[in-house]
């Protein structure tokens, strides 16, 4: 039976979400580390003349700051005109200042000195301190040698005894055991404290004998007892420090429970990673971490949070674009072809500067609220930088929060960094680390990162474990996890594959 062909014509309603252009400059900007924003205004700046940067002088005061409720002015009706006797460029004006500082306590000040990350390497961080020693050629050798050895917590990981040998076929140097312990001593006098240590328990007894022989301020005789005490139940008594038996480490000290767990506290505020903030990545390859937010505590339990602007400048549309566009709108009948297409240029660049900069301003005003969430709900962990005080957070719970999508929240999270109390965290470490295993049950991404990273010091070094072999580990121990999974925890970690950590 043969087929007819005819042609129907149908008409339907659908909905679709689109982002307005404005909406996809703000999208774009809130991906952006602090780095990157930065080259991205100096950008937008070139291509577009009618976006300048201004000084304080070039405006007055009610234009250089923005806050909520003037912010909903910023565009009306009539932009080019006078409306309600303001300037166009009071309209258009972005300052620094528009966000406050989010402290905790009421009582705390802003301060304005934004700390940037180092953008010198490791390396050169360390390097540049040796300056202050009167080292001889050998010692020199030696120093750059084992500054080079450093994995990537800025640990010694190797025995004296292999850096030895390896000084003598790599470097050509004859140098005894105690030759390179006198020159690692000096390493480990640098900073950051702890730099240098070759196990977790030296690194902590670096840090709180640095804190007793601090000569630039005066301990109390509190302060001197507490540091004994510390010291003490890390040089004598570690096992049972970290198996957390505070029962017997009370018995032994002589001290009540209440100052067992102090002490503890205090413990757990030392950095166990004292080369993370600056490490170096395995090839070489310089690291720069800039911070795009600064959180600062105290003893007295006060967060005071500010987001990091780096170079960014105030903004504001150019004045003589707006002298010009007032000059077409005041003749618009006696106007010439080329003056009316003069006249469309001057006014898409100022749509555009003006749309660049409600783009920052939402981009900052963004960036604030989503860590003044995740500062809410990771207070104990800020205080304390304990993995034991983490929440488990996810992005849906910081959008809760902060009253934005979790698309958006991601976005925040990406690629982010916040130094906290002089070190630097992804923004993704104050988020629960947690993982689905081989069979769907939830692991611990904090306890199988310690377990890999236990399993790589303990290995032999010229035949170091592969991924496959890491999870046949992982299964003796109880936990099953893919092979991609073990990798992509280990790239995380800066731990190098087993061909480079070979040797």
């Amino acid at each position: 039976m043969p087929q007819s062909l005819t042609q129907i014509q149908e008409q339907k309603a659908e909905q679709q979400l689109r982002l307005s252009q404005q909406q996809l400059q703000v999208v774009r900007l809130l991906e952006m580390p602090i780095a990157e924003f930065e080259q991205q205004v100096k950008k937008e700046m070139m291509d577009n003349p009618a976006l300048e940067e201004g000084g304080t002088d070039d405006y007055d005061e009610a234009s250089s700051t923005d806050s909520p409720e003037n912010e909903a002015n910023d565009t009306g009706d009539d932009p080019y005109g006078e409306a309600e006797g303001k300037e166009l460029s009071d309209l258009m004006a972005y300052s620094d200042d528009d966000l406050p500082v989010y402290v905790s306590s009421a009582n705390s000040e802003e301060r304005n000195e934004l700390p940037l990350g180092d953008s010198g390497s490791f390396i050169d961080y360390l390097q540049e301190q040796a300056v202050n020693y009167d080292l001889t050629e050998k010692e020199g050798k030696v120093l750059t040698y084992l500054i080079g050895s450093l994995d990537n917590r800025g640990f010694i990981d190797r025995p004296i005894a292999a850096i030895t040998d390896e000084l003598a076929f790599k470097e050509y140097l004859d140098v005894t055991e105690k030759e390179v312990e006198q020159v690692l001593s000096i390493l480990q006098s640098f900073d950051p404290a702890g730099i240098g240590a070759r196990s977790m328990q030296e690194c902590l007894l670096l840090q709180i004998d640095r804190q007793l022989n601090d000569e630039e301020g005066i301990l109390s005789p509190v302060k001197q007892k507490v540091l004994h005490l510390e010291r003490k139940i890390i040089a004598d008594y570690y096992d049972l420090f970290l198996n957390k038996n505070k029962e017997r480490l009370k018995n032994q000290l002589g001290v009540s429970s209440v100052q067992v767990e102090a002490l503890f506290d205090e413990i757990k505020k030392l950095n166990v990673n004292p080369g993370f903030a600056l490490s170096e990545a395995s090839s070489d390859r310089v690291q720069t971490q800039i911070p795009d937010f600064i959180v600062e505590t105290d003893l007295d339990g006060h967060i005071d949070m500010r987001l990091n602007s780096g170079e960014i400048p105030r903004l504001h549309v150019s004045r003589d674009y707006i002298n010009q566009l007032k000059t077409f709108h005041a003749h618009p009948s006696k106007m010439t072809r080329s003056e009316k297409e003069g006249m469309m240029y001057t006014r898409q660049k100022i749509d555009s500067a003006q749309m660049f900069i409600e783009s920052v301003k939402q981009r900052r005003r963004t960036l604030y609220d989503t860590m003044k969430a995740i500062i809410d709900l990771q207070r104990d962990f800020i205080l304390s930088k304990d993995e034991d005080d983490k929440q488990r957070l996810v992005l849906e719970d910081v959008a809760r929060k902060s009253g934005y999508d979790v698309s958006t929240i991601s976005r925040v999270c990406n690629s982010k960094h916040a130094l906290l109390d002089g070190r630097i965290y992804p923004l993704s470490s104050f988020f629960k680390l947690t993982r689905k295993n081989a069979v769907g049950e939830e692991v611990d991404g904090r306890k199988v990162r310690e377990m890999i990273q236990e399993m790589v010091d303990s290995e032999d070094k010229m035949n170091p474990y592969s991924d496959d072999k890491i999870v046949d580990l992982m299964k003796k121990r109880g936990i099953t996890l893919a092979r991609r999974t073990i990798a992509k925890y280990r790239k995380e970690m800066g731990i190098p594959s087993m061909n480079n950590r070979r040797g």
